[in-house]
């Protein structure tokens, strides 16, 4: 099958949860399919970059984003009703390439990955067109909102809204469409969510596996750190739960471990916390922690972070708002605290009884193995596209509701 795969941003390097997806699908459908790749691009692309994704691909397109060009869509739009990630990436320019490609190659199957790229699936004349949610990308600006200083807070109200509307409009636009975790599935507003193809996230477990090391690290957290459900999960940790373990662990140290770290976070005075900036190989951290402490308060989707950690036999202290996506087993594969007191609890718990942590993190690593390598997720996509009774996509609806062994 011919296919003609439409990004928002270059999937490599996968410095970004979205690219991290996009890149690992290309991988995946590369193998079994012609496949076509179209991105946009707000900067220069490393040759480099584009060798390595040019390598497996038949052939790619990047179009640069106009600074000027981009400004006075979002000027227009301000009064329209469309999002303003949608009109920042509906370049006309862009829009114009993409179908006379599509006209050129007549693919079997247009996909595009974020409902701000479905403009480019209009203009496309395919027999066959694939939208790729990923995440309720609405309800997660909408928990972002009451977070955000005040004068943010109007204008995520309206990007909310009309993300929202946009979501549901577009579904029936698509022959076939694909969200990352049931539960991102009901934040959908449309009467028929339940038809949304249920694709997680996977892991590389083959790269993402334990390493004997000496665990100096006593707390991690690991991501994009200007990204904000993760500014505010840092935030989180040291402001409300450390100061509760400081009579029991005064020396405890939780190490911050990703690109980007936002203002906010490099403004934090806290003898207890570390943070390294970007970093070549995040394994090494994982490594040397003893545990992943990632209690997330806002955001949609699957946490790659926290599929990463488990794969590597992190014992992992998440909320039930991360967790959900994933369905593992509190106290058997994960360790759930929804709240500051029982964050630190968790902490303290698990720095004390160090068998079970192992025995959790041993579990978790199964988990990844058993339910969360690419390769599944990527049979499952390649069963999608073609069109095949997939016994696999039963299982993967179902993964949320194991019952306890």
């Amino acid at each position: 099958m011919k296919i003609l795969l439409a990004l928002s941003r270059f999937p490599w390097p996968t410095d970004k949860g979205d690219k991290l997806r996009a890149w690992h699908q290309i991988l995946g459908l590369s193998e079994k399919h012609e496949l076509h790749l179209f991105c946009l691009s707000d900067e220069r692309i490393q040759p480099a970059d584009f060798k390595k994704v040019e390598s497996v691909c038949a052939s790619v397109t990047v179009v640069k984003l106009n600074t000027i060009s981009k400004i006075i869509r979002l000027g227009l739009n301000f009064f329209g009703s469309k999002p303003m990630q949608v009109a920042y990436f509906s370049d006309p320019k862009a829009l114009r390439l993409f179908r006379e490609l599509d006209g050129k190659l007549k693919p079997d199957c247009v996909m595009v990955q974020l409902a701000r790229m479905a403009e480019f699936a209009h203009v496309s004349s395919a027999p066959k067109k694939l939208i790729d949610y990923q995440d309720a990308f609405s309800k997660g600006l909408e928990r972002r909102k009451d977070h955000d200083p005040f004068w943010m807070k109007a204008l995520l109200g309206m990007e909310c809204k009309r993300l929202r509307n946009y979501e549901s409009s577009i579904f029936d636009q698509f022959d076939l469409a694909t969200i990352i975790s049931k539960q991102d599935a009901a934040l959908i507003d449309h009467p028929n969510n339940h038809q949304l193809k249920i694709l997680p996230n996977g892991v590389d477990t083959d790269f993402y596996r334990p390493e004997p090391r000496a665990r100096t690290i006593d707390l991690l957290f690991t991501g994009n750190m200007n990204y904000e459900p993760n500014v505010n999960c840092v935030l989180y940790v040291v402001q409300e739960v450390l100061p509760l373990l400081k009579e029991e662990f005064p020396h405890i140290q939780f190490v911050v471990a990703g690109k980007d770290p936002a203002a906010e976070l490099r403004k934090l005075n806290s003898r207890n916390l570390q943070i390294t900036g970007w970093m070549d190989d995040l394994r090494k951290y994982y490594q040397q922690a003893r545990l992943f402490v990632a209690p997330m308060q806002i955001g949609v989707g699957m946490q790659n972070k926290i599929l990463e950690a488990m794969s590597m036999g992190l014992p992992v202290i998440t909320s039930t708002l991360a967790n959900n996506a994933i369905g593992a087993t509190h106290g058997r594969e994960v360790w759930i605290a929804d709240t500051p007191e029982k964050t630190a609890e968790a902490i303290a718990f698990l720095m004390n009884n160090t068998d079970l942590a192992i025995k959790i993190g041993q579990n978790a690593r199964k988990l990844m193995q058993d339910n969360y390598s690419w390769t599944k997720q990527n049979a499952l996509l390649n069963r999608l596209i073609s069109g095949k009774e997939e016994k696999d996509v039963v299982a993967t609806l179902t993964l949320n509701q194991r019952k306890d062994s």
